[in-house]
């Protein structure tokens, strides 16, 4: 007879494959190594696998047989399946029975058994499984996972293959009353990298890529928090498409901006789009501006009057009556601005502020102060008379000019 002997080269469950399919955690992969007579075992032979929930002695949880097995140079590989989830996070012991595959006689139990503890806990799609590394310090890691290459592998990954949109690849819950609790941390420990702590990606169609979810009671779904002066921000968003960078949307205020010394709220968007801010809005232009209906072929700094139709067209004649202001430049505010609003139909008047204008000498020279009006030249302006009509006078100069045409600065006064 021959005394045979085992030795697991995989001492308990491969997460790899199909292994964790539609059994939900009952098979698993088994590698062993089988000697026969003190040699490598070559050949076929038919095995059975008892589970235990101890090392030794006790009562077998299930039993499953499987013939025919090819054994080369002792190495042998299997697929065993006890036909129901077992494998919950619990210390199970395999033991092995061994018979040659030419014989219909007894089996040889192998021993010792064989624990089945290398990764059980690794099983994401178990329903119910638990992962629990028993974190026992306070900077300790229940589970670590870390990858030494410099490739870009990783050092966990978790993938939810559900197509129901239930599913987590990964999730972190901390159960407990600290407010310094973290379900999940991602920490870029190097100053230099250009990596990320946590990422968040979305190659489909619809969804997320982060999704940040808070209770009744918490202070954030998601929180960025960087304590370096010189970082682009604790959250960044980016949208190299024509999409939106960053979208906010809330049955309260959709934004709002704190100050952290003291704590005090100093900027807010409601969910009607008011604003609200203890500061003041700056921009590099100096006029608000109304978009108003407009004639096609006008250019900023001209000179419009209201035409016939209620559009906007050029000034064509000395101390126009009808004059509305000036084609805006670059307004710094602009009122009227819808987002179905037609930009080939309507323009920006300036009604308040400082901006260019396109004037003539047809009058003498310019200076500052000067009051301005329309001119016979189509669009520009003119230093205006101390006896100009009343509504014909569209601002005052804040440059001088003795050219015949060109543009200076003016201050917006309609009287």
């Amino acid at each position: 007879m021959k005394i045979f002997k085992i030795a697991a080269l995989t001492a308990g469950l491969v997460v790899a494959g199909s292994v964790f399919g539609a059994n939900q955690g009952s098979e698993f992969n088994y590698q062993g190594e089988l000697n026969a007579g003190g040699v490598p075992a070559n050949g076929v032979f038919d095995l059975e696998f008892y589970l235990f929930d101890v090392a030794t002695a006790g009562t077998e949880e299930d039993m499953v047989t499987l013939n025919d097995v090819t054994v080369t140079d002792g190495v042998f590989s299997v697929e065993i399946d006890f036909g129901h989830p077992v494998f919950m996070g619990d210390q199970y012991w395999l033991e092995v029975a061994v018979r040659d595959g030419a014989s219909t006689g007894s089996y040889e139990t192998l021993s010792p058994r064989q624990p089945i503890n290398a990764v059980p806990y690794a099983m994401g799609l178990v329903p119910g499984a638990i992962v629990d590394g028993n974190a026992g310090g306070s900077n300790s890691a229940a589970i670590t996972g870390i990858n030494p290459s410099s490739s870009s592998g990783r050092g966990l990954e978790g993938i939810a293959t559900t197509t129901t949109g239930n599913g987590q690849g990964v999730r972190g819950e901390a159960d407990s009353t600290n407010s310094n609790a973290i379900g999940v941390f991602g920490l870029l420990t190097n100053a230099n990298a250009s990596g990320a702590g946590v990422k968040g990606q979305n190659n489909g169609s619809g969804g997320y890529g982060v999704w940040g979810t808070g209770g009744p009671n918490t202070t954030a779904g998601v929180l960025g928090q960087i304590a370096s002066s010189t970082a682009r921000g604790a959250v960044w968003a980016i949208n190299s498409g024509n999409g939106v960078g960053l979208r906010a949307e809330s049955g309260g205020n959709i934004i709002e901006g704190w100050d952290t010394s003291p704590v005090n709220k100093v900027f807010q968007v409601d969910n009607s789009g008011n604003v609200t801010a203890d500061g003041s809005f700056t921009s590099p232009a100096a006029d608000f501006a109304e978009m108003l209906p407009a004639r096609k072929g006008l250019e900023p700094a001209d000179v419009l009057v209201i035409g016939s139709s209620g559009e906007l067209v050029k000034s064509t004649m000395p101390y126009q009556q009808s004059v509305a202001g000036v084609y805006s430049t670059k307004p710094a505010f602009i009122g009227g601005m819808k987002d179905d609003l037609d930009h080939d139909a309507n323009i920006p008047l300036a009604v308040v502020g400082i901006i260019p204008v396109k004037v003539s000498g047809e009058n003498g020279p310019i200076s500052p102060g000067d009051l301005l009006t329309t001119s016979l030249l189509a669009g520009h302006a003119m230093r205006a008379d101390t006896d100009a009509p009343n509504g014909s006078v569209i601002g005052k100069a804040l440059g001088s000019f003795d050219q015949e045409t060109g543009q200076i600065k003016m201050l917006v006064v309609l009287q």
